[in-house]
């Protein structure tokens, strides 16, 4: 695993997110290696996920680009440059369906 894509997936379990997904991002645009999409339980906790990404990225040396959403949204996306990161309310992720958009990738072994 990427060590950038290792820090996000650790940063996300760290703080305890559901259904984390990492996708080869390369086939759809050559700018950005990887998305990874993942689920919180409050938006609570999806804004907490996000704190998270960026203070290990900056920890890591890893540019955050920029952060769309707010403590109160339900869908967060953190922008690393070659990785998007998208942290969902369980029921917002239903509606989205990001996973069929993304079927057709290759899915990469988050598993720690």
């Amino acid at each position: 695993m990427n060590q950038e894509l290792k820090v996000v997936i650790d940063a996300l379990a760290e703080k305890k997110a559901q259904n984390i997904v990492a996708y080869e991002y390369q086939p759809l645009n050559p700018y950005i290696d990887y998305t990874v999409i993942a689920s919180a339980g409050s938006v609570r906790q999806a804004a907490a996920l996000a704190e998270n990404v960026i203070d290990r990225a900056h920890e890591a040396g890893i540019a955050v680009k920029s952060k769309e959403g707010d403590k109160e949204s339900p869908w967060i996306l953190v922008d690393l440059h070659s990785i998007i990161v998208h942290i969902f309310l369980t029921e917002e992720r239903a509606v989205y369906r990001l996973e069929q958009l993304y079927a057709d990738l290759v899915s990469v072994d988050v598993s720690c």
